[in-house]
């Protein structure tokens, strides 16, 4: 007797995003705490990741032959030029498109180091206070965050510190509701913050996509400590689905990975540092990504760049710089801004 053989609507999927999200979440040991890496070697278990095939377009030198002939710079738009008061500057700037994932790019160098520093403190000092987040979330309390930073900071304990670093994400602008995955128009909520604005308006002006493309809207700052991560998903619940999701990164790298529209397409794994903005625009605003691994590693020049300022800001209290600093030497600050509205 014959073998049926299933309809191919019915042929089961194969999910090739989450073996390659699982393998680089399995911690290098550069990348763990002494408590972790003395576990590992009573309990004689190896734990080392192969990070080669891990693009770098910081630096084309690390990456293999296969991967350099997968990056390609793109110029910046000729309209890119840098003006008193701007957030980027086009002076070092470039940008990156990788074969394989239409749609994405990936603009470094723009965002000068010592406005990385103002900006993640910014997002950790003012943003983290935001009525909505994952704690008020659970909690229900919209104040349940209000002075969690202010507690961290200025009565620090241990309690004060664990409560801030259960801090995973804060909405700006627009308020999106997790549990029923919908935007809500909430009366009393503040719109877009006017520098996020134009830090979007900024980057597709540099890029080249300001003739098309419409204002922010909507903004999920994340809170990442190190070891922590961003499971594989879609940023879907948007009604335009066109207008590009431009994402910042603060602080600490990571591994960020770009996949298709389905999960059966692997992805493509890329280091991100403090001041890549990727922009996910046409296939990659549809398709799967996530963040396996969030290091440890923050950058020298994003240190200098705090002593710095601690040093020219004779303003702030140094106790709460101190704070920030201990956050932001092992932790990453993500900032997501999208367009809501389809009109």
């Amino acid at each position: 007797m014959l073998a049926q053989t299933a309809p191919s609507d019915q042929v089961p999927r194969v999910d090739h995003f989450r073996p390659i999200e699982k393998y680089y979440r399995r911690r290098g040991d550069g990348h763990k705490n002494s408590k972790q890496r003395r576990r590992e070697r009573h309990q004689n278990t190896d734990g080392g990741v192969d990070y080669s095939d891990v693009i770098d377009v910081h630096c084309l030198e690390r990456n293999t032959e296969a991967q350099r002939i997968r990056i390609r710079r793109v110029p910046l738009s000729p309209h890119a030029t840098s003006i008193p008061g701007a957030i980027l500057s086009p002076k070092h700037a470039e940008m990156f498109e990788i074969d394989g994932l239409p749609g994405l790019c990936i603009l470094i160098n723009a965002m000068p180091r010592s406005t990385q520093v103002e900006w993640a403190f910014r997002a950790v000092r003012e943003y983290s206070q935001n009525p909505f987040t994952n704690v008020s979330n659970l909690t229900k309390e919209r104040d349940a965050t209000k002075n969690m930073w202010k507690h961290a900071w200025k009565e620090p304990c241990e309690a004060s510190w664990k409560a801030f670093h259960a801090l995973r994400w804060a909405n700006v602008g627009r308020h999106y509701d997790w549990t029923e995955r919908e935007y809500l128009d909430t009366p009393d909520m503040p719109p877009l913050p006017l520098e996020l604005e134009q830090l979007v308006h900024e980057v597709f002006e540099m890029t080249g996509m300001l003739a098309t493309c419409k204002a922010a809207e909507s903004g999920i700052v994340n809170f990442y400590p190190a070891g922590t991560m961003m499971g594989g998903h879609l940023d879907n619940a948007e009604d335009d689905m066109v207008n590009p999701i431009v994402s910042l990164s603060l602080g600490t790298q990571c591994i960020y990975l770009q996949g298709g529209l389905t999960r059966e397409t692997p992805p493509t794994p890329l280091w991100l540092y403090s001041g890549d903005i990727v922009i996910m625009a046409g296939e990659a605003r549809r398709s799967f990504h996530g963040v396996p691994l969030v290091t440890s590693i923050l950058p020298d020049e994003f240190s200098n760049a705090m002593d710095e300022l601690a040093a020219s800001n004779t303003m702030m209290d140094p106790r709460e710089f101190r704070a920030f600093r201990e956050y932001i030497a092992s932790a990453r600050v993500n900032v997501n801004l999208r367009r809501v509205r389809s009109d």
